[in-house]
């Protein structure tokens, strides 16, 4: 009995451990294809916040602007490497679908979101709504 009650404990403190993400690792940042789960655009349409299985979020930055983000139907990466395991990288393109034309982005850099950026993007969305 007690081993269940220690078994139960230790899961339950682990649970708000498992609810916010760590800091990002040191290493560098590798999204692959195959491990995304969730994505949502930043204000300004260059980058894109993309959340792995993980709950690693991950920053792609576009070597421009790229529009419709917000809409699209599905996402996908074209990867330079050999497989789904290859890891996201310069030169890549974000393809999406979108109603009237297929969207392509040329991926610029992907770093790991942190909390600095987050608060960029919270200023940005408000400079936006304000104008």
């Amino acid at each position: 009995m007690t081993r269940y009650l220690l078994t139960a404990v230790l899961l339950c403190s682990a649970v708000p451990a498992m609810a916010q993400p760590s800091s990002p690792p040191s290493d560098p940042a590798c999204l692959r294809q195959v491990n995304m789960y969730d994505f949502k655009p930043v204000p300004g349409n260059r980058s894109l916040i993309v959340i792995g299985r993980d709950r690693q979020r991950y920053r792609v930055n576009f070597m421009g602007q790229c529009h419709d983000l917000q809409y699209p139907l599905g996402l996908r990466f074209k990867t330079n490497g050999t497989s789904n395991l290859s890891c996201v990288s310069k030169g890549d393109s974000v393809l999406f679908h979108d109603p009237a034309m297929p969207g392509i982005c040329i991926i610029r850099s992907v770093e790991y979101q942190t909390p600095a950026l987050d608060q960029q993007d919270a200023a940005l969305a408000a400079a936006a709504k304000q104008q």
